[in-house]
């Protein structure tokens, strides 16, 4: 038997939610799921809350060498490796004492034209927070675009009904194009919120998540999820590679996975 019938009771955690969705994206791309079943059952993992649960998704398929040690499928808790950080993505201490020195900036620290990083980036992302909390004082926003050379945002104006949009490049902020209505009631979200240590590591794995390996960050969208009762702000990260094949996922800001849509 698989699991003991204790585990399956126990509660299930994020990250063995996302451990399911790696043995999901395996069998798919092995074979073993159509494109329909990956679809369904990597919904239902997405919203299961036991070990039990969550083992009925997997108990047919064959499991790769690789993930043979995640906590469901061997069906005991301990500490399951994350499904977005291929081994050697992320140069650990190094790359987190970067990100805490730029978050960590004040307006008087960020130089203007100092070389600017590739802003899909863990690093990039963290010099554009700074420089934006040097800018206008908050992190809130209403949405942001972010390209590796530059970023658009729209934010509260103080002017009833109004938004100001705002692209940020080499360095700076200019205002970009009119003000945009804003209806009573937009939601917004603190940038402060994001977990830019977690978003380092996600994105640097973000072309082995969708599968196009040889691909490259593009884009990534922050904002408010479309088509819910009570929307919740959340991060897509798109991928592309030279021969235009696309993937691409979602993650709340915290860096708990929502979605994945990989490469066909």
């Amino acid at each position: 038997m698989k699991n003991p019938v204790a585990a399956k009771n126990l509660r299930a955690r994020d990250t063995d939610r996302t451990d399911v969705c790696a043995l999901l994206d395996a069998a798919l791309a092995d074979g073993q799921l159509s494109a329909a079943e990956h679809e369904n059952r990597t919904a239902t993992a997405m919203r299961a809350e036991t070990f039990g649960a969550l083992d009925r998704l997997v108990d047919d398929l064959q499991v790769p060498a690789d993930l043979a040690a995640t906590p469901v499928a061997r069906g005991i808790p301990r500490a399951p490796r994350r499904w977005w950080i291929p081994v050697g993505a992320v140069a650990g201490a190094a790359l987190l004492g970067a990100l805490a020195g730029l978050i960590g900036r004040t307006a008087g620290d960020v130089v203007a034209g100092e070389s600017v990083p590739d802003l899909t980036t863990g690093t990039g992302f963290a010099y554009f927070l700074a420089a934006y909390q040097a800018e206008f004082g908050s992190m809130v926003a209403d949405d942001a675009t972010v390209y590796p050379d530059s970023v658009r945002v729209s934010r509260d104006s103080g002017q009833p009904g109004k938004a100001d949009r705002w692209g940020y490049r080499g360095g700076k902020f200019e205002t970009w194009g009119p003000q945009d209505r804003r209806p009573p009631g937009t939601p917004s979200f603190d940038l402060a919120e994001v977990d830019v240590e977690r978003f380092a590591r996600i994105v640097a794995g973000a072309p082995e998540t969708v599968r196009i390996p040889d691909g490259r960050v593009t884009l990534v969208t922050i904002r408010f999820s479309s088509g819910q009762k009570d929307p919740w702000p959340e991060i897509g990260i798109h991928v592309k590679n030279e021969a235009e094949q696309t993937g691409h996922f979602t993650i709340a800001l915290d860096g708990e996975p929502l979605a994945v849509h990989p490469a066909r």
